[in-house]
């Protein structure tokens, strides 16, 4: 995994906080490889349904940036009941919860 504690923690808590204590925040894609190089902040909220998520996410990963620093973050959202997509599949499959 190619975060340091103190980005999980922060990642993990602005989640918590945006979107409830019930929220599981999973990290997926090329972050988890250390042996790759570069690449984004991919996430996956697993909250109850949340109204206007969009701007939810977007708050979230505004928290995130002013914490961590300007840097591109992916934020997937899904609750129970919601269509999901393969990208929210894979997420889900193969994310680690942070």
């Amino acid at each position: 995994m190619r975060l340091t504690e103190r980005q999980r923690t922060t990642i993990r808590d602005c989640g918590l906080r945006t979107f409830g204590s019930e929220a599981k925040v999973r990290l997926f894609g090329s972050r988890l490889d250390a042996h790759k190089k570069g690449g984004d902040i991919d996430l996956l909220e697993c909250p109850t349904p949340v109204e206007n998520a969009g701007l939810v996410a977007a708050r979230m990963s505004a928290k995130i940036q002013m914490q961590l620093g300007e840097r591109k973050i992916d934020i997937l959202y899904t609750w129970p009941g919601r269509l999901q997509s393969p990208v929210h599949e894979a997420a889900r499959r193969e994310g680690i919860v942070l």
